[in-house]
């Protein structure tokens, strides 16, 4: 059976010849653009296009099935507009989703908030809180959808990956310079047990660096971390794009980054799928964030 999405990629793709052009109409990324062409020639059993280093070519089978589908191209695309403009004007929805702090605010909202700029008809209830409870309200049903980087061995919960943030280590710009030459390492927490930043520094630190580590003090806000960064002269591990106003205003500097950035995902139990409204705003994030 053809999948219409799968017919659509086709149709564009054969009308630029661009695999990177085409993801860029179609809202999502030219590896998608490339696993749905190779689906879609082997259901069908030939290959639609002949690709070198330099070109896309379609192949004399599509060239036929374009040619077929030709009278059909135009109202494919009429179908396919009328009913984004339809969908968009007539959703209207009630979502609650629960996000860890500064993730929520830097990260989620403005999405949220380009959201309810095209369907001002719907409310949308942000909570902003910690990891653990969010999975757990996600469970309970308290909560329709949550925003995390830590996941659920429920096999009832769905996890999407949204978009990617790196940890980094950031110092004021006096201790920045000499860090590796201070008898003592003084690092400001998010909690007392902040296994976001053991973590990092067992990855990146000696046995010997580690020996010198201290922890001064916690807070749970990244702001106020890079406030104590810059009063107490002290160092923080805290994501990328917390610390990136700071970095920017020239108020801190990024000493060390991890070679991989984490995921974050977007959570939800499997039964909220089946509402297509819920469903499409899971969709417009993926869209958004430019992984759906």
């Amino acid at each position: 059976m053809l999948n219409w999405n799968f017919l659509e990629t086709f149709v564009v793709l054969s009308e630029n010849l661009n695999f990177s052009e085409t993801a860029k109409i179609l809202n999502t990324a030219q590896p998608v653009i490339s696993r749905q062409i190779k689906t879609l020639e082997d259901n069908l059993g030939y290959v639609l296009f002949l690709r070198t280093k330099k070109s896309v070519t379609l192949s004399p089978e599509g060239l036929e099935l374009k040619r077929k589908l030709g009278p059909l191209v135009e109202e494919i695309k009429r179908v396919l507009i009328t009913d984004r403009k339809e969908t968009s004007a007539l959703l209207k929805v009630d979502i609650k989703i629960g996000s860890m702090y500064e993730a929520g605010e830097l990260l989620l909202f403005p999405k949220i908030s380009q959201f309810l700029e095209i369907h001002p008809e719907s409310n949308v209830h942000l909570s902003l809180m910690s990891s653990v409870n969010i999975l757990e309200q996600v469970a309970k049903g308290l909560l329709d959808f949550g925003f995390v980087y830590m996941l659920s061995d429920r096999k009832s919960m769905k996890a999407f990956p949204l978009t990617t943030d790196l940890p980094v280590m950031i110092a004021d710009k006096k201790t920045a310079t000499h860090w590796k030459k201070q008898q003592s390492y003084n690092f400001i927490s998010y909690r007392e047990n902040d296994t976001y930043l053991k973590s990092f520094l067992q990855k990146h630190f000696s046995k010997a660096e580690l020996k010198k580590v201290r922890y001064t003090s916690s807070i749970n806000s990244h702001r106020a971390i890079v406030d104590l960064v810059r009063a107490r002269q002290g160092m923080a591990v805290i994501p990328f794009s917390s610390a990136q106003p700071a970095v920017e205003k020239g108020l801190v500097e990024i000493v060390e980054k991890d070679k991989k950035a984490q995921t974050l995902y977007l959570v939800c139990h499997e039964q909220i799928l089946i509402d297509k409204r819920k469903k499409a705003f899971l969709e417009f994030l993926m869209k958004a964030f430019k992984t759906y």
